[in-house]
């Protein structure tokens, strides 16, 4: 408990202070300006893109849990990754991320710890799906990005990390997938070792983690996540860049990806509920390094902000009052699944 609550209040003095960092630097006057000119049919277009994200997401979802729990229907998945994403933005600890396992177990009736497996199987597709967004920038890079030798060799270099991280996360998953019953027997063996309540409970732990790998056990599902997460982040890209014609911020498409790889990595930090501050200074600090003026990318990051996460805070909670949901029974619920 002391950790959570020091993790929490760190990620609020970060967001707090980049906040007060944004605001000290604003460049109003050219900022209003870019706010009373954006094309608000654009920004629609913009925010109707991203929130097909959700949709992707629930799709992806469903090919991975169908092994495990066959049958389940893809609306019911598109609710729950809806509140999910709600209860990330509204909530600390990144809530959204332990309430969709217990959505979809609730859902499913699957066990909450194959659902949990699933969802780190989720995060390496996310990282091959970031992969794949570098690899469209890079191709896309205009004769005219060659003024930004330092930063293409940066992209070039992360690009490469990101993707080895996720070709050796992947293949973990394949290796135990594929050598279920030898790593069974190999862990058995290591928790005798322990006291016999202790090796029960590792035990059941073991089983109920393999068991949410048996999805990347079918070759169809595997290409198909794959498939999924690669149009995930794309339409990531493709919703930033409808916003930069909002703007009318004239920037390759490849800029639209760059940006997508970082909000990705900006939203990992340690932070407040809501993603202020950071994610507004990662934002502004991208499109500068594209050669864009400080103004027009900090009304951009404002806006960037808003089709980020009001579309999906609000539907989300329309769905979480639809469910009859509250936040103690979310509360006891998980607790209940932790203690086991």
């Amino acid at each position: 408990m002391r950790a959570r609550i020091l993790r929490l209040v760190v990620g609020i003095a970060v967001s707090l202070g980049f906040t007060v960092w944004f605001l000290a630097r604003a460049h109003w006057a050219e900022l209003g300006a870019a706010l009373r000119g954006v094309d608000l049919g654009w920004v629609a277009v913009s925010a109707l893109v991203l929130f097909t994200e959700f949709v992707i997401r629930a799709a992806r979802w469903r090919e991975l849990l169908w092994q495990i729990a066959p049958g389940v229907r893809f609306g019911r998945l598109f609710v729950a990754t809806t509140i999910g994403m709600a209860l990330n933005v509204v909530l600390p600890f990144r809530a959204g991320d332990f309430a969709r396992p217990w959505l979809g177990s609730r859902e499913t009736g699957t066990p909450m710890l194959p659902l949990v497996t699933v969802a780190v199987i989720e995060r390496v597709f996310d990282i091959l799906g970031l992969l794949f967004v570098f690899l469209v920038m890079l191709l896309v890079l205009p004769e005219s990005a060659d003024s930004h030798h330092e930063l293409v060799r940066n992209l070039q270099l992360y690009g490469s990390i990101f993707g080895v991280l996720g070709v050796l996360g992947l293949g973990t998953f394949l290796v135990l997938a594929a050598q279920e019953e030898r790593a069974r027997r190999l862990f058995y063996r290591l928790a005798s070792l322990a006291p016999g309540p202790v090796a029960r409970k590792f035990t059941a732990l073991f089983d109920g983690f393999v068991g949410g790998l048996s999805s990347v056990r079918s070759r169809p599902a595997l290409w198909k996540s794959a498939g999924y997460s690669m149009l995930h982040w794309f339409n990531g890209s493709l919703s930033i860049y409808a916003l930069m014609q909002a703007f009318g911020i004239d920037l390759p498409f490849a800029a639209a990806c760059f940006t997508t790889v970082a909000i990705a990595l900006t939203v990992a930090f340690p932070q407040a509920p809501g993603f202020f501050g950071v994610f507004h200074i990662a934002i502004e600090k991208t499109l500068v390094l594209w050669g864009q003026d400080p103004g027009p990318a900090q009304a951009f990051a404002i806006v960037m902000w808003g089709v980020s996460f009001l579309p999906v805070t609000v539907v989300g909670a329309i769905f979480w009052w639809r469910e009859g949901l509250s936040t103690s029974l979310l509360r006891g619920s998980m607790s209940g699944h932790s203690e086991r």
